[in-house]
Order: structure tokens, then C-alpha cells, then sequence
């Protein structure tokens, strides 16, 4: 009963959203699109039925319209709406080279905000005119950087945690706020490096936009005189055109017929030559349960998109987005080997990180552009096994063990850590971040011994991987994909296809509808075998963390 009527459910809530959806429809005349900044533009494609924001789009479906329409007669101009930015720093450089393409357009580019931060200002200073309200209640906060990080050393010693970080690289310090107060000095001078440079194109970006003088820009920065401050502040030092109310701007110009660029109908550029989009988005997991809709990447998940783009005849070429910090070593090894396994050319646009095993799995492309604010690097092992003894003894619970074998204890959870256990971990780690090397070497055709110069777990923006080798040019998704048409021979003619995730009716029936059944069947919970099974197939209790990880 249980069943039909969640199954009955689930029919009612997909037929919903398909009527729901808003239909998008060609534009009139001086027609204005809308880009509320607010939204989030993502970087992977998943079908849900159960998407009830069927009408958004993700970056690469952005660009596209905005490239569309710089030659659609209907389109007059863009708006954008700053306020609560979800755009990365190089989704900002990015998207500023379509920007720029479309004024050369002759059309103008409109973007209005109340909350300026660094980001947004920087979108802004591609606009043909910057407004913001007259008002001392507006909020400016432009500033160079300030980050903070916690460490919880303390704290893990009031619970009785110990938290055993097993690295290899000295810059490799993912885990080191569990096992230290202060930040070490290897990791402290690597953030320093790219947010110094991160900061420096910051600077040269928007004075040249605004076409400010960099130095005079970097002072009346660092001096804080764009600190807590309202709009009144950038237009004293021009860096805004107008201080104006949107509706008041709005019957100056004229503007009327406003759309939403998500509803936009761009032109559909048809060809039998087709370049392949696959998204490679967020933490790389070897678990194949994986929920596409989540920000996680699996190798099974990952390579039946690739098998779809490797299947159809008409894609002569695939790029892969790949924006991911890392994770599983295994998985990573996996969809390097997929990557490898594919006859067709194969390029990477890095997004915003491509670090760890998120670079693993670059190295299998033919060629990789990442975009200068892109980080990438991060070539090292880390393994975090925590200690929960004195947990476990000062709330009363005393772990009776039972072991038969040397080393079975390797990860347990409430056995401190022997000198011989880590050497041994350690040694496993050490054999994965060989492997790492020699497939960095080999996909970037580069001698052993300078890529093990440039990696210990060190971390670099898209410029600096270009000089060490690491990457083979800036530029983003747009210029990967134009690069891949050029050297496949078919710049005259091709059209792209992003091949989606899917989330169908069986896996979501099966993945939370079926074990709800199980769980509160009468037979289940009465039986209490069915209780220890379940507990030991799934995935409730502690497991070694990040084992072997990137």
C-alpha cells in the first residue's frame, strides 16, 4: 500500500512540474534580457523530474544565450542584477569575454546593484553603464582580502579526538586544522601566493575595464577608503557611471519589454559535426550510489556520459569541465582510465578548481585550458583517521576488542596510532602518490623529475601551471571548445551537445522509496538479523576518512 501510494505521489509531483515549466517563446521587438546574478549559474546538467527549477540554466547555457544574442535583432540590450553574486572569480572572467563581444555589438550592457563586493564590481566594469540608488544605505565593501580559517586542534583535545593526518607532500596540508593550532608555514605561504595574484588580476582587470590607473586603483583599495562605505564612494572615484533609482533609469532609457534571459530562445546552430560537453563537478566518490543531482562525481555515473559522447557518431570531440577539489584516489584512477580509454580527442576546460584528483583525471585529456584564476595542482596523498578513545571512555562506552591478524586494527577508530600503523599507511600512500606522478609525467609529456618540482601537494593558478607545464593554455570553456573545433578541422561547421546526468523514475524509486519499505516493514523491525545487516551494508557508522584520497 505503502508503495502505490508513494509511486501514485511520484507521478502526481512530475506531472506537476512538466505543466509547470515555463515555456520559452521568441522575444519582441527592443527587447531587454535579464541576468539576476542572485541565481545560481552551475556547472554540470542533470534531468530530474523532480527539478522544480526546470527554468534555470547552468554557466556554459549562459554564455551561449548571451553569444546568441549580440546578433538577434529583437535583443537591444542586457541588464544585470549584482546583488548576492553566485559567479566565481574566473566564471566573472569568463563571462567578461562574451560581455565585451556583445557591446562590440553596438549594444549596451546595463547592471544595476545595491550590495557591492569585489566580484560584482568587477561585472560591473563590463558594463556600458553602472548604476546603483543614491542612498547612504547601500552597502560597498571593496577591499583586497581577508580570509579566515579555523583550526580545531583545541577543540579536538576538549572532546578527546586525535585526528591522525598521514600526508605525502609538505605543501599537501588538507587536514592540518584537526592536528594544529596555527596554520603551518608551507600552507600559510601557498594561500598567500594565490590570493596575492588572485588580487593583482582583480586590479588589472578592472582598471583596465575602467580604464583607471592600476596603482591609484590598488591604493584607494588598501587603504580601506572602499570599506563600509555606500555608492556615494564609487562615484567619487568613478568607478560607477550613475548613482540613479533602477525604476527612474528604467523610464529614462525606455526600457519596456524586459525577459529573463533563462526563458530566452537562442539560436539552435544545427551540424552533423557535434563537440561533446561532459561535466566533471564537485568531489570525486567511488561510491556508484551516487545522487546525480548532488555535487559529487562517480565513476560509474561519470563514464555512462562518457560512453554516450564515445558511442555517437556525429561527436567528433569531447571537452570535460572538470571542477573538483578531489577525493577518492581510486575513483580518481578510474575515470583517468576511462578519459585514456577514449578514441576520440579529448580536451579539459578547468573551472574555477581542478586540485587533486580533480587534476588526476586532467591529465588523461589531450589538452587542458584552464582560465587564470583557476587553481589547480594539489599533486599529493592525505589520509585522515581520527581517534575516538577517549570519546568513547569518557562517555562511558568501553570498546571490547577482538582482532586475528597483524595490522587488522590498520584503521580502526578507537585504537591509537603506532609509529609502525602510520609508517605502514603512510608507505600504501606513498605508492599512490608515485602513481599520481607517473601519470602527470606521462599525460603532460614532462621528465619525472620536474613534475616532482611542482608537486609535494603545492597548489597554482592557471598562469603558473602554464609555465610549469601543468596546463597547455588560458582560456575558458568557449576558447576549449573553438581550440578542440580548430584542430579537429571543423571551425566552419559544428554544434554542441552537453550530454546530462540522469535521474530516472527506477533509481529514485529505488535509492529512497524501496528501503523506507524495508525499513519499517513489520518483518524488519521485529527481526532484529535484518537490523544487523542493514547496519553493516550501509553506510551509518565511521569509516577510515579520505583514505588514499587526493
Amino acid at each position: 500500500m505503502i508503495i502505490k501510494f508513494a509511486f501514485f505521489l511520484i507521478l502526481i509531483i512530475v506531472a506537476f512540474n512538466y505543466f509547470s515549466k515555463t515555456k520559452k517563446v521568441p522575444i519582441t521587438k527592443k527587447s531587454y534580457l535579464k541576468i539576476d546574478f542572485s541565481k545560481s549559474f552551475g556547472e554540470t546538467l542533470v534531468q530530474n523530474p523532480f527539478d522544480f527549477n526546470s527554468n534555470s540554466i547552468n554557466f556554459y547555457q549562459l554564455l551561449k544565450k548571451i553569444n546568441s544574442s549580440k546578433d538577434d535583432s529583437n535583443v537591444e540590450g542586457l541588464i544585470l542584477f549584482l546583488d548576492n553574486n553566485t559567479l566565481s572569480k574566473n566564471q566573472i572572467s569568463e563571462l567578461g569575454e562574451v560581455l565585451i563581444q556583445f557591446k562590440n555589438n553596438n549594444k549596451p550592457i546595463y547592471s544595476y546593484g545595491a550590495l557591492i563586493d569585489n566580484n560584482s564590481l568587477l561585472l560591473s566594469s563590463y558594463s556600458t553603464e553602472s548604476l546603483m540608488p543614491p542612498s547612504a544605505s547601500t552597502s560597498v565593501n571593496v577591499t583586497g582580502y581577508n580570509k579566515n580559517i579555523p583550526y580545531f586542534k583545541k577543540l579536538a583535545d576538549k572532546l578527546g579526538i586525535d585526528v591522525n593526518v598521514i600526508h605525502v607532500g609538505d605543501f599537501k596540508t588538507y587536514g592540518e586544522n584537526y592536528t594544529r593550532s596555527e596554520m603551518s608555514e608551507e600552507n600559510r605561504s601557498d594561500l598567500k601566493r594565490i590570493f596575492d595574484k588572485s588580487y593583482s588580476y582583480f586590479i588589472e582587470d578592472l582598471s583596465k575595464n575602467l580604464s583607471i590607473d592600476s596603482s591609484k586603483l590598488n591604493e584607494i583599495i588598501l587603504n580601506g577608503e572602499l570599506m563600509g562605505e555606500s555608492s556615494h564612494i564609487l562615484e567619487k572615484y568613478k568607478l560607477l557611471t550613475t548613482l540613479k533609482y533602477w525604476e527612474d533609469f528604467k523610464k529614462e532609457k525606455n526600457i519596456e519589454n524586459i525577459t529573463n534571459i533563462e526563458n530566452y530562445l537562442s539560436n539552435a546552430n544545427i551540424s552533423n559535426n557535434k563537440i561533446a560537453i561532459i561535466y566533471a563537478d564537485g568531489e570525486i566518490n567511488y561510491s556508484a550510489s551516487r545522487n546525480p543531482s548532488s555535487s559529487s562525481i562517480s565513476p560509474d555515473e561519470f563514464i555512462k556520459v562518457l560512453e554516450k559522447a564515445a558511442k555517437n557518431d556525429s561527436i567528433k570531440g569531447i571537452v570535460i569541465r572538470v571542477n573538483s577539489p578531489g577525493g577518492s584516489a581510486l575513483a580518481s584512477d578510474i575515470i583517468y582510465n576511462s578519459i585514456k580509454n577514449i578514441e576520440k580527442p579529448v580536451y579539459v576546460s578547468i573551472g574555477s578548481v581542478a586540485a587533486s584528483g580533480g587534476y588526476y583525471i586532467s591529465t588523461a585529456a589531450k589538452k587542458i585550458f584552464a582560465d587564470r584564476n583557476s587553481v589547480t595542482g594539489s599533486i599529493g596523498v592525505v589520509s585522515l583517521i581520527p581517534n575516538f578513545k577517549k570519546v568513547t571512555d569518557n562517555v562511558g562506552v568501553q570498546m571490547n576488542e577482538l582482532t586475528l591478524g597483524k595490522f587488522s586494527d590498520l584503521y580502526s577508530l578507537t585504537t591509537t596510532m603506532t609509529p609502525e600503523r602510520e609508517k605502514k599507511i603512510y608507505d600504501a600512500n606513498f605508492k599512490v602518490y608515485e602513481e599520481f606522478l607517473n601519470k602527470v609525467a606521462y599525460g603532460r609529456n614532462l621528465p619525472l623529475e620536474d613534475v616532482q618540482k611542482i608537486a609535494q601537494g603545492k597548489i597554482w593558478l592557471g598562469e603558473e601551471a602554464l609555465n610549469n607545464g601543468l596546463v597547455d593554455s588560458i582560456g575558458g570553456l568557449n576558447k576549449t571548445i573553438n581550440s578542440l573545433a580548430v584542430d579537429l578541422n571543423i571551425s566552419d561547421s559544428y554544434s554542441i551537445i552537453e550530454i546530462a546526468y540522469e535521474d530516472d523514475l527506477k533509481s529514485i524509486f529505488e535509492s529512497t522509496l524501496l528501503p523506507m519499505q524495508k525499513i519499517f516493514s513489520l518483518n524488519f523491525l521485529t527481526n532484529p538479523e535484518n537490523l544487523k545487516n542493514f547496519i553493516e551494508n550501509e553506510d551509518i557508522f565511521f569509516k577510515p576518512l579520505l583514505y588514499s584520497s587526493f
